[in-house]
């Protein structure tokens, strides 16, 4: 399931796919009565961190064969 230490492989001959990150926050605001809520994050607005990605690509062998050999073998 997965291929072990390809992580570690690929950060160590490509270093530039690992960044930090930067996550835009909620505003708080005071409404007419003077109560704090929050506006939630535009998602409109440009990516905080400068970079635009057109893919997302997640491993799911963890999940999924995790789930199934729980459901095949109990």
């Amino acid at each position: 399931m997965g291929v072990p230490a390809l992580f570690r492989w690929l950060s160590k001959k490509y270093p530039k796919i690992v960044t930090s990150v930067v996550e835009a926050e909620e505003e708080e605001v005071l409404d007419a009565a003077g109560d704090p809520i929050k506006l939630p994050v535009d998602i409109t607005q440009p990516n905080p961190n400068g970079t635009e990605f057109d893919s997302l690509y997640l491993d799911m062998n963890g999940i999924v064969g995790d789930g199934s050999e729980y459901v095949f073998h109990g």
